[in-house]
């Protein structure tokens, strides 16, 4: 009897469960309707990656030594003896101050009386011209007064000129490198007195190799960064800017000049040395593009048979489906697919373990997440 009882109690709650189940579904049919599209109709966006063809690049590095910005050997352009050389190997100087000068009385004597000469030129093509217009004299003594003025005049701005070059002044901002004279010595014209370099932006030198400069040398040379000797750790971006077009008789190399900022807190001066480091592009054959493709790590799952495959996403079917591939080495986040992927095809890269053929999908829009994307 109690077993009767208890069954007739179990068909009632289920009877009752029943009738609050079609009451909600009556009440509340776009719930059960969007359950029910779930999976079915609802196009779930999926992050995806767009397969690059591979073009192997090679990575160089060249020794190098450091050079100024700017350099300058300094020397007079008259001759004479030094008579002022305060300055000092490795000593910073500023634009305008005296480096070096020369013995200047013979200078000044010169001056003085190439001025005196001038005076009196000028003062004798004063009288001239005032005598001519007032037509006491010819053309011609007029002509021979101010030729004789224009001459002196032109004797002093050469002895004025020469005084002024007793003295060397800095043409810059920088650091004297190498000092080549001493006190008292007797230099002549154009000798070098001193080396000045301005150390405020640097160059590295480095020799290329002829093999690299007939493939394009800095066209096909590129992500340049400098290590230097001083701080191995610290690596600082550069760019080519002077290549020399004739070769080295010794190396059979080209010297590529290479610029960077001057790095702060860090004293380079030239001569220091570093590594430079680069990017070969591929040239020539090698630049075509490539059957092997590129795509993220994350891309590629494997089966149970631990064979390698990919999703393949099409925006036009949205539709997602599963593709064998051969794959070769890495290269930081990517890997090389070697079969099975063409140029452009887009490929999942995250939730491949939840796809199937049937879920409607779609390339997930780039800052976006869920359904949003």
């Amino acid at each position: 009897m109690k077993k009767i009882i208890l069954s007739l109690g179990a068909l009632a709650l289920a009877a009752f469960a029943l009738f609050f189940l079609n009451a909600g579904t009556r009440l509340f049919p776009e719930r059960v309707s969007a359950q029910d599209q779930v999976g079915k109709n609802v196009v779930r966006p999926i992050p995806t990656a767009r397969a690059i063809p591979y073009r192997p690049e090679q990575v160089v590095c060249f020794p190098g030594k450091v050079k100024a910005a700017r350099r300058a050997a300094l020397s007079f352009q008259i001759a004479g003896q030094i008579e002022q050389l305060n300055i000092l190997e490795g000593q910073q100087v500023k634009k305008g101050d005296l480096l070096a000068g020369l013995d200047r009385k013979n200078y000044l004597y010169e001056v003085r009386a190439a001025r005196a000469g001038y005076q009196a030129a000028e003062q004798d093509f004063n009288r001239a011209s005032q005598l001519y217009r007032e037509k006491v004299i010819s053309r011609a003594r007029f002509d021979t007064a101010q030729s004789a003025h224009d001459i002196a005049r032109a004797r002093l701005d050469i002895k004025e000129k020469a005084l002024a070059d007793t003295r060397l002044v800095a043409p810059f901002n920088g650091l004297v490198a190498k000092r080549y004279v001493e006190k008292k010595e007797h230099v002549n014209v154009g000798e070098p007195v001193l080396l000045l370099q301005d150390v405020s932006g640097i160059e590295v030198e480095v020799q290329l190799p002829e093999q690299l400069v007939a493939r394009g040398g800095t066209d096909i040379l590129s992500q340049l960064s400098v290590r230097f000797d001083a701080d191995p750790e610290t690596a600082f971006s550069a760019t080519a800017m002077e290549l020399s077009m004739e070769s080295s008789r010794d190396t059979r190399t080209y010297a590529l000049v290479i610029k960077l900022t001057s790095p702060s807190g860090m004293q380079l001066l030239p001569g220091m040395t570093a590594t430079v480091t680069g990017t070969v592009r591929p040239s020539g054959p090698e630049a075509t593009p490539s059957q092997t493709m590129l795509v993220p790590v994350q891309a590629v799952v494997f089966d149970p048979h631990a064979r390698p495959y990919v999703w393949i996403v099409d925006p036009q079917t949205q539709k997602a489906r599963k593709r064998p591939v051969g794959i070769g080495s890495m290269h930081g986040g990517s890997i090389e697919v070697t079969k099975g992927l063409k140029a452009d095809e887009l490929v999942a890269t995250a939730g491949l373990h939840s796809l199937n053929e049937a879920q409607p999908v779609r390339p997930m829009k780039a800052g976006k997440e869920g359904l949003e994307g």
